[in-house]
């Protein structure tokens, strides 16, 4: 309420001011209209007055103050026009930098509400559902193809594929079986998995996460408003001056004009309206800023941390090469047939297979007769009267296919790379040992961007450029060097990412960080300015991030970056074209060529061609 009624302040002000005009000019009543402009600046500087206290007592001189003594002289000399005409641009710049600064407050509801609420308790033969909060150590849990993990534990019964990228930043899902351990917050993607808890739900990864997001959020340090960094040389100009005219000349109309003109709605203004047609600009390229804040720090941004998964990458596997290791057999029909078999899994690697066999090389599938999958492992099936098997190299091995050395050492070979091989076989008539054929090799793949957007941050003289991701190192190294970048921390658990950020934040703040999943939520809300990529992905991050890009394209990130530094070059320019005019006519007032009720019209020019320059931004061809 205290907001809708602040924003609403000018807009009473203008009413009474006109009210006050009515008075004056039409029925000539000046008595009514000098109260009426008396208790207007007496009831609407109260508000103004507890900010620049509360401030003050906070160690926060900011340019506030100026207009606060301006309006303080007005009432002590009696000249309440000024300070109404005054008061009002004031009020309406704080409520454009109110707007521009809080388009959207952080809002940690959406990380909440994706974690499990329910968990299914196996009793014997009976499933019960319960609250997740009721679950106890040792309780068995149910978990169903394509739910969430709702807490920390041990598979001790089926097998499947778990999808751990939301936590650890692995792209690939992971294999489970009896004795794998499980983490709340990652997702079964494929058969029915029963877990002993080892922790209640309060101590799971997730709720870890959840309070190392809530953490960060009340340890962040606010930006410094550009608008401050020039308050106190202007704050010592202006009190220099009024000082002047009060023990040079001893009068005080001089005094008050020189508090009017320079009255700081430039600095006030510049910098929300400047950032405002930012935020405009930047939504029409779909990247949505929350708050003006963000774009500031994004504009005189240091150092750009990346999260590999889901944003150097694309987060999900796609089938990167197909191998045949039987002459019997061309790699078109390996293709074919391993994605006619995958039509009717329901595995991830499955969908991206026959979606790359059918849209990219537009093969024509076959559909495959007494098909049976088995979770985690593999599929069979026939196809065109031949029975294949179509999974992980141990599967392959134990329905009775021999695997040849090369094979082998390829698989090391393809694993070592941080890619996943899934191979194809034939079985063979009763008696005989099956033949292996070929394999679907997968791999996370670099997005087509990435390489261009890290050679332009090279350009851009940003002085740190990192990569986090929770792969292991050889696959960290590998992608590094691919986009051009030189430091780079494997391995990393939300916490390390953490940790990372705020280490760096001691050299090289302002910091963005870039990510996409669960595990960056905490990082991106530690960052100086947290972006998150492709804004439409059921995670965290564009929840705790600053600005989230909703197309998953990169190269946004520098069209965010572009709009930033234009932005607050504006705003920059707008400060300076105030504060040089402000002065020229301080003098002029010092000096008695200027009128109290004078200098306020002349401030609201100087405020006309501040919101004009800062409004360029919006039409600028460039961005």
């Amino acid at each position: 309420m205290v907001k809708k009624i602040s924003s609403l302040i000018p807009v009473y002000i203008l009413i009474l001011l006109t009210l006050a005009g009515i008075f004056a000019f039409a029925l000539k009543n000046f008595g009514v209209a000098n109260n009426i402009l008396k208790y207007t600046l007496i009831v609407f500087s109260i508000p103004l007055w507890i900010t620049i206290v509360r401030d003050m007592l906070n160690k926060n001189f900011g340019v506030d103050l100026i207009a606060g003594v301006a309006l303080v002289a007005s009432f002590a000399f009696g000249e309440y026009l000024p300070g109404v005409v005054v008061l009002l641009m004031l009020s309406g710049g704080q409520a454009l930098e109110s707007y521009a600064m809080n388009r959207a407050k952080r809002d940690l509801s959406a990380l909440l509400n994706r974690a499990p609420t329910i968990a299914h308790i196996k009793q014997g033969t009976v499933v019960t559902d319960i609250l997740i909060e009721e679950v106890k150590l040792d309780d068995i849990v149910v978990v169903k193809p394509g739910e969430t993990i709702p807490v920390d534990g041990v598979v001790i019964s089926g097998e499947g594929r778990v999808d751990e990228s939301t936590i650890t930043g692995e792209s690939l899902p992971v294999e489970k079986n009896i004795g794998s351990p499980v983490v709340s917050g990652t997702i079964n993607k494929d058969g029915s998995l029963e877990v002993r808890a080892l922790k209640i739900a309060s101590e799971s990864r997730l709720a870890q996460i959840i309070n190392l997001v809530k953490q960060a959020e009340e340890e962040k340090a606010p930006l410094v408003r550009l608008a401050d960094t020039y308050s106190v040389y202007f704050t010592i100009v202006t009190f220099g001056m009024a000082l002047a005219a009060w023990f040079v000349f001893g009068e005080t109309s001089r005094v008050l004009a020189v508090l009017v003109v320079a009255t700081p709605c430039p600095l006030i203004l510049a910098t929300p309206i400047a950032i405002i047609s930012g935020i405009s600009k930047a939504a029409k390229r779909g990247i949505i800023v929350k708050n003006g804040g963000a774009l500031e720090g994004l504009a005189q941004a240091k150092s750009f941390v990346f999260d590999k998964t889901g944003t150097i990458t694309l987060g999900v596997p796609n089938v990167l090469e197909t191998v045949v290791f039987n002459t019997d057999i061309k790699s078109e029909d390996v293709l074919r047939i391993s994605s006619s078999l995958d039509q009717l899994s329901v595995h991830i690697l499955a969908r991206s297979l026959v979606e790359h066999a059918i849209k990219n090389k537009n093969i024509t599938l076959s559909y495959p007769l007494q098909f049976k999958e088995y979770f985690g492992d593999g599929v069979m099936g026939i196809v065109d009267g031949v029975e294949y098997m179509f999974g992980k190299l141990g599967f392959i091995e134990s329905q009775g296919v021999d695997i040849p050395d090369t094979v082998t050492d390829s698989h090391e070979k393809i694993r070592g790379s941080g890619n996943i091989g899934v191979y194809l076989a034939k079985k063979e008539s009763a008696g005989t040992k099956g033949k292996i054929l070929g394999a679907i090799y997968f791999a996370d793949i670099l997005r087509g961007d990435s390489m261009y957007v890290f050679e332009q941050l090279r350009e851009q003289k940003i002085e740190k450029v990192m990569m986090l991701t929770g792969d292991h190192r050889d696959v960290a190294e590998k992608i590094a060097k691919m986009v051009g970048i030189t430091e780079f921390k494997s391995d990393c658990l939300p916490e390390d990412k953490l940790s990372v950020i705020k280490e760096l934040q001691k050299k090289f703040s302002p910091l963005v960080m870039v990510g996409d999943g669960v595990n960056d939520a905490p990082a991106l809300t530690q960052a100086d300015v947290g972006i998150a990529l492709g804004g439409t992905s059921e995670t965290a991050s564009s929840d705790t991030a600053d600005i989230v890009i909703v197309s998953p394209d990169l190269s946004r990130i520098l069209e965010a970056f572009t709009i930033a530094k234009r932005s607050f070059s504006v705003a920059k320019q707008g400060i300076w074209i105030g504060i040089g005019l402000s002065i020229v006519c301080m003098i002029l007032s010092l000096l008695g060529y200027i009128e109290p009720l004078a200098g306020a019209l002349i401030q609201e020019v100087i405020d006309v061609i501040v919101i004009l320059n800062a409004l360029r931004v919006g039409i600028d061809k460039r961005i």
